[in-house]
């Protein structure tokens, strides 16, 4: 699948701010990196798949299976709500680069809006603890379908600032929590896999049998080590592209209220703002002193 990395953030950004006769190069330039905000819909989040693991982790105290706990059902309908207001942000971008682009019409922002399949303000079922979010999304996408056709830049991104605000502040503290989570049960899987503590125990000739892992059993601790590796992967890029996004559209927010948009210096304070957003989320941990000699 092809991401968008930061090298070709600030390309795209630098190349919005030139040749574009009329248009606004910086929402031009943030609405092509809100499109791909899209990529990360079908792999974050996946908070149930980390419930699951986390419940798969912990002590068993043995008997029938139990079901999916309501925990894990939570993070079901959670992980729908956020993968849609991924896609949301995606074609709210989608939409502000037609109006900067100065392309927009009286159909602007209605076939994105349409795509988004958010049809009203009760679109999905939500925990209270996620109305606000729902509502959030809902908003958007009035907002856009029923302002770009207006072709008014500033109107278009100040309106949507509280309700891009609201998912910000959800959405990237979710993927950051699970790509925390992803990592911490590949720490826990390799930590069994050494230990080499899991043994299968069963009755044969009215004695007490066990085996410990077997091939199989190595096999599948390999298999989920780099399934976990491309969940924590996957997580992090999309942490990562939604930081951006956030930071560079209040950047734009703040242009927008002070009418600056078409300013030349704005591009390069979008640019700023991605980089300084995806640096101190991708920083990388310090490493531990190294052991003083005797």
């Amino acid at each position: 699948m092809n991401k968008i990395g930061l090298g070709s953030v600030v390309a795209i950004l630098l190349m919005g701010s030139i040749g574009c006769g009329g248009a606004v190069g910086s929402g031009v330039a943030l609405g092509k990196v809100g499109r791909g905000l899209h990529t990360h819909a079908s792999t974050a989040p996946r908070g149930v798949d980390l419930c699951l693991l986390q419940e798969a982790q912990a002590p068993q105290s043995g008997g029938a299976e139990k079901p999916m706990s309501d925990a894990c059902t939570k993070a079901l309908k959670a992980d729908k709500l956020w993968r849609r207001a991924i896609v949301v942000l995606a074609a709210y971008g989608d939409t502000l680069a037609t109006v900067a682009a100065g392309d927009a019409d009286a159909t602007s922002g209605q076939v994105e809006a349409a795509s988004t399949g958010v049809t009203g303000p009760d679109w999905m079922e939500v925990d209270s603890a996620d109305s606000a979010a729902r509502d959030a999304v809902a908003q958007l996408v009035a907002h856009f379908r029923d302002t770009a056709k207006n072709d008014d830049l500033a109107a278009l991104i100040k309106g949507a600032a509280p309700h891009v605000k609201t998912l910000c502040t959800g959405l990237g503290p979710n993927l950051d929590a699970q790509a925390r989570g992803f990592g911490d049960a590949q720490k826990e899987i390799e930590k069994k896999r050494v230990a080499k503590i899991e043994r299968r125990c069963g009755s044969l000739d009215n004695k007490s049998v066990c085996v410990s892992d077997s091939a199989t059993d190595r096999v599948v601790y390999a298999v989920s080590f780099g399934n976990l590796a491309m969940l924590e992967s996957n997580h992090v890029e999309a942490r990562d592209a939604v930081a951006g996004f956030c930071a560079a559209h209040l950047k734009l927010e703040e242009a927008a209220q002070a009418g600056k948009l078409s300013k030349d210096g704005t591009v390069g304070e979008v640019v700023d703002a991605i980089r300084a957003a995806r640096g101190a989320r991708a920083a990388p941990a310090a490493k531990p002193a190294a052991p003083t000699k005797k």
